[in-house]
């Protein structure tokens, strides 16, 4: 039995360990920590439970491909909810819209508190953005990259011209609504990314029609059941999982990966290694000296999370809910150029206790603050936290003495979660850090390779599992198996 070596159990580890385990491979996991799941952890404080990362999932094929790949029915493992409204948005102007996959809801809405005017621009944009959603997907994301060549063959530069997706996201969407409330509305998502909605290229609206077009979703008992699904599936199929195990150092022997070691100084050998790990910290800190370790990165920006145990009702907050800045232009100058804090941050908040009740205690609410800030290269967050969570409590009306305990997340942490820089999206999403020019699947090294949010095809859950799936394509597509 050939054994392949998993670093790092987050969400592209497991889900490779669990694809290898069933094609017949011995899995070993190690994990540093005491928790599965990389960034979608879990908190659990006084009676209150939170997400510690993301919060929804958006497109669910890679999730239902994954369980079908391992012949398992998704719906025996997890319990996904459609949250319906998808979040209520707080512009700073003082207007409350509800967004919603319901085309119909979202028509009444932009009608009612918008613009009638605004409604034809909404629907030609959810019908350019779902062909180009739809073209995109298996043309560029889950695609093998050997070289750049694989990035420019004739189908591909049609749908670049066809979709002109190389163009400014916030330059085209004032081509469909001119609302400075719905530009907003359709762009703001690539921060999801780590990114300027200013500086994505158009191509990255798939994310506001996976978001408004596709829905967004919820499994009951949190984001840390995906993980936990995952693992147990992995395990039932013979794969073992070690926490608290820390890897420091992958081992190769000419131009070939043979297994890792330990911080313990322990060695397992291996014929494959997959690292679980944020491409440039894998780089720089666990495989041996290339011209990957000294490649200048862009990073996208951090996270300032504030868990708030909150001990009165909230009954004007959804499960999600967006806050925009009273200037969004100049918070992302400020964010994005400026790399500060934004004096006036656009924040995003949620309360999972709306779908599931036991994640708070009675009549309580489990508040998760969400506010970008930069990464470790520029202004310190921790410093500015204080007047950020003063700006929070003022916005979403929160009362001091009713919140029972607030738990603080900064860069400075996410860094030790091992993200370089402390960028809590991972490296960002310029063009030349996508497709073909993101960090490949495969690393120099022979039967090693990168699996993750930092490496092709890119950040989030969904394009995590299709990383695993690249993984398991290369692996496995050398002996003839399937994944």
């Amino acid at each position: 039995m050939r054994r392949a070596v998993i670093v790092g159990a987050g969400m592209g580890g497991l889900a490779t360990a669990a694809r290898l385990a069933k094609a017949g491979y011995e899995v070993l996991v190690f994990e540093a920590r005491d928790q599965i799941g990389g960034r979608l952890g879990e908190l659990r404080r006084d009676g209150y439970r939170f997400d510690t990362g993301p919060t929804l999932l958006m497109m669910l094929e890679p999730l239902e491909r994954l369980f079908k790949d391992l012949h398992r029915r998704l719906e025996d493992y997890l319990d996904l909810v459609l949250v319906d409204p998808s979040y209520r948005v707080y512009f700073g102007d003082g207007t409350v819209f509800d967004s919603s996959p319901n085309i119909a809801h979202m028509v009444r809405e932009i009608a009612h508190k918008i613009s009638p005017t605004e409604v034809p621009g909404y629907l030609r944009l959810m019908a350019d953005l779902s062909a180009m959603y739809h073209a995109v997907i298996p043309a560029f994301v889950r695609k093998q990259y050997y070289s750049l060549a694989d990035l420019f063959t004739p189908y591909q530069i049609s749908l670049l011209v066809r979709h002109r997706l190389l163009a400014k996201l916030w330059r085209r969407i004032p081509r469909y609504v001119r609302d400075p409330r719905l530009q907003m509305l359709f762009s703001f998502q690539t921060m999801y990314l780590g990114l300027s909605p200013k500086d994505a290229l158009w191509v990255y609206g798939v994310l506001t029609y996976m978001e408004s077009g596709e829905g967004v979703w919820y499994p009951r008992g949190g984001m840390h059941r995906i993980p936990q699904a995952i693992a147990q599936i992995a395990q039932e199929e013979g794969a073992r999982i070690y926490l608290n195990h820390r890897v420091s150092a992958v081992l190769v022997e000419g131009e070939r990966a043979v297994g890792i070691r330990l911080a313990t100084g322990e060695v397992v050998r291996a014929d494959v290694v997959v690292i679980n790990v944020d491409a440039p910290t894998a780089y720089r800190e666990l495989l041996p000296p290339t011209p990957y370790a000294r490649r200048a990165f862009r990073n996208s920006c951090s996270a300032l999370m504030f868990y708030i145990g909150y001990t009165e009702p909230l009954p004007h907050q959804l499960h999600h809910n967006v806050y925009f800045s009273r200037d969004f232009e100049q918070n992302l100058h400020e964010l994005f150029a400026q790399n500060r804090v934004p004096s006036d941050p656009s924040f995003y908040t949620c309360l999972s206790n709306r779908t599931d009740p036991t994640d708070a205690p009675a009549g309580c609410e489990n508040l998760y603050v969400l506010v970008p800030v930069p990464n470790l290269t520029g202004e310190d967050a921790r410093v500015a936290a204080p007047c950020v969570l003063e700006t929070v409590i003022e916005r979403v009306g929160l009362k001091r003495e009713r919140m029972q305990f607030v738990e603080t997340l900064t860069p400075h942490d996410w860094q030790a979660l091992g993200l370089w820089q402390g960028a809590a999206f991972g490296i960002a999403h310029t063009f030349f850090q996508s497709t073909a020019f993101r960090p490949s699947v495969q690393t120099p090294f022979r039967n090693c390779y990168l699996v993750g949010a930092s490496t092709q095809p890119g950040n989030g859950i969904p394009m995590t599992l299709i990383s695993a799936e690249l993984v398991a394509e290369r692996v496995l597509g050398k002996e003839g198996r399937k994944a």
